[in-house]
């Protein structure tokens, strides 16, 4: 079976896994209490500098009570007593304690940066990491945007909520102790009366929290689904396409309504947030009201020191903002929560090919030949009809096992569960007499190494993308798998050599080229087992005689399972197994086969002409 269908069963039931897929990541409805607890398990490792951040906010909110006293004191005690000299110590206070507070801001800022970049490094490690344990059926099914929408706009995102919201309600919470605290030393009655004013804002102020929750959502939502539409159409492959079939004006389109999308999402997100300003300014007028005409009332009887209500004044000025901040947690923490639900949504995600709990060791050395097996194995994708029956054969140590049939009859999926890309449903696939479920994904990868029909270049130098199975192999080992892959001409044509970069995917090289860094790549990680998707039908007949010529030395005393697209690769393989339907319909070698007159011989004479003599290169894995 190609390629294609991993992902699914048409462009209908692909749309839907999408859909299905995007439903996962997001979830819905409120954040629970688990995604608070598994928060509050994300910052436990950072404990040490957050309890140090909280003692300098702890300070600085002390530091921040003390300039309204010293105010009190300047026109109850200094002026009232015309005392200069403790005029002007008081005067220079009003100058050291909001420095000493300025300057444990800086201290307080800092911590929480560090804090909230080691959260963001340990989240963005967690998503990676995981992203990588998924199952390619999860890729075939999941556009890259989302993905990187997660690694990149919503940890981006949370890095705010940790710098401020987190912190702030720490810091408003213990301001407004405090100050009600001192408020209440410094005049009871006046205190009660501004006190009593709080919940004519507060209440308000909490039934904004749900709404938030809904608006950060969307608008992630929106900015994932830009940033996917990026991916696909503004890299190497994507931007070819477009240009190829005179798309750009479409696509621009798109783009421009997928942009307006984010903008309306972001202004509404913004806006919930500018009522609450709106709502909360209108409402805390009401204080200095009460403070000022009480206050006033108490100055006239001389029941109080004008210098009290002065203060007073100051210190519900620095009430209010916190106030309301902390009325409005309910709506900052629910709007923090939403982003860490997606991101825990997708750490979430299930892994479809798990890593075994107590692993089992291989008998075998890496570049020791090693029997490949299926037993009994059954597969199908996810929503469709089994791709493979009862299948049932053994790759032998050290030889050539070659896979052919129609397009669809399950090839690459016998190659996707030879790499463990899945697991079977039924059945087992073994190495060296050791199911593939039991075997560590680290030793497995040691052993093994495919060479798609897809081909991939990372944007990096030739010399880069040959060694990165093996990235510490010495330079003569590069230059001798370089040599063994048919190569060694291309990199004496190249402007820097092996050090040239290939561009993205390898665009630089043509097809039969990157065919053999691909070769040369399988050649120097010197793997146990080789599975090969086989494609030169669309080379020329020079490039097609290199290959094969690279083939050779890389079959040479190694396990291979190879899928054949030209049979020509294939006429001296120690087994053919031919596929139809998902079942083995027969097996042998090439005489055997051809003799026989079955589905070989007739895919054989569909590729060979009767009057032409058929290739004599063949190729063995002896």
């Amino acid at each position: 079976m190609g390629m294609h269908g991993l992902g699914g069963g048409g462009p209908l039931h692909a749309v839907w896994e999408q859909r299905r897929s995007r439903q996962y990541l997001e979830g819905g409805g409120k954040p629970s209490k688990e995604t608070a607890r598994r928060v509050w398990r994300v910052l436990r490792p950072h404990r040490t500098i957050l309890a140090f951040a909280l003692l300098l906010t702890g300070l600085g909110v002390v530091v921040g009570l003390i300039p309204p006293l010293l105010v009190r004191d300047i026109i109850d005690r200094a002026i009232a007593r015309h005392n200069l000299s403790l005029l002007i110590w008081l005067a220079a206070g009003l100058v050291a304690f909001p420095a000493a507070g300025a300057l444990l801001g800086v201290g307080q800022n800092y911590l929480n940066t560090v804090i909230a970049q080691g959260v963001i490094h340990d989240l963005r490690r967690a998503l990676y990491e995981h992203g990588q344990r998924l199952g390619v059926d999860f890729f075939t099914k999941t556009p890259g945007g989302e993905i990187h929408s997660r690694l990149v706009n919503d940890l981006n995102a949370v890095q705010n909520v940790l710098t401020r919201t987190l912190s702030g309600l720490f810091v408003n919470a213990l301001t407004v102790v405090l100050t009600l605290a001192t408020m209440f030393w410094l005049n009871w009655k006046l205190a009660l009366a501004s006190a009593l004013v709080l919940p004519a804002f507060a209440l308000p102020v909490m039934s904004f929290g749900e709404r938030t929750y809904h608006a950060i959502t969307k608008a992630q939502e929106a900015l994932s689904r830009l940033t996917q539409h990026l991916e696909e159409t503004l890299t190497l492959s994507g931007i070819l396409v477009v240009k190829s079939f005179g798309t750009r004006r479409r696509e621009a389109d798109r783009f421009r309504a997928l942009s307006q999308t984010v903008r309306e999402t972001q202004v509404r997100q913004n806006m919930v947030g500018q009522w609450l300003s709106l709502l909360v300014q209108v409402l805390s007028a009401f204080g200095p009201a009460v403070l000022y005409g009480y206050g006033g009332y108490l100055v006239m009887t001389g029941k109080t020191p004008l210098g009290t209500v002065v203060a007073f004044a100051t210190y519900l000025t620095r009430l209010f903002n916190p106030a309301s901040s902390l009325a409005g947690a309910n709506t900052s923490l629910i709007g923090g929560l939403a982003l860490f639900d997606r991101i825990f949504h997708f750490l979430d995600l299930p892994v479809s090919v798990p890593e075994p709990e107590a692993p089992r060791p291989l008998p075998v050395n890496s570049g020791q030949p090693v029997a490949l097996a299926f037993h009994h194995v059954t597969f199908a994708y996810p929503g469709q009809a089994p791709v493979l029956r009862d299948l049932t054969f053994e790759a032998e140590a050290g030889r050539l096992t070659a896979l052919v049939g129609p397009s669809g009859a399950g090839k690459t999926t016998i190659l996707s569960l030879a790499a463990r890309f899945y697991d079977p449903l039924a059945g087992t696939v073994s190495l060296a007499d050791v199911p593939l479920t039991d075997i560590a994904d680290d030793v497995f990868r040691t052993q093994v190494a495919v060479v798609t029909q897809e081909l991939f270049l990372f944007h990096a130098s030739l010399a880069d993308n040959v060694r990165y199975g093996n990235p510490d192999a010495p330079p003569e080992l590069v230059w001798e798998a370089i040599r063994a892959a048919q190569l060694e001409e291309l990199v004496r044509s190249l402007p820097e050599g092996w050090d040239t970069v290939v561009g993205e995917r390898g665009y630089r090289l043509s097809g039969g080229e990157k065919q053999r860094v691909a070769i040369a790549r399988a050649i120097l990680k010197n793997p146990s087992v080789l599975l090969l998707d086989e494609a030169t039908s669309s080379l020329d007949s020079h490039a097609e005689r290199l290959i094969q010529e690279a083939l050779q030395r890389l079959f040479h005393g190694r396990t291979v399972i190879a899928i054949a697209h030209r049979l020509s690769t294939i006429l001296a393989a120690d087994q053919i197994i031919v596929i139809d339907q998902g079942q083995i319909v027969d097996r042998g070698r090439h005489t055997e086969l051809l003799a026989r007159g079955g589905l070989y011989a007739r895919l054989y004479h569909e590729q060979f002409d009767p009057g032409l003599n058929p290739p004599a290169a063949a190729i063995s894995a002896r």
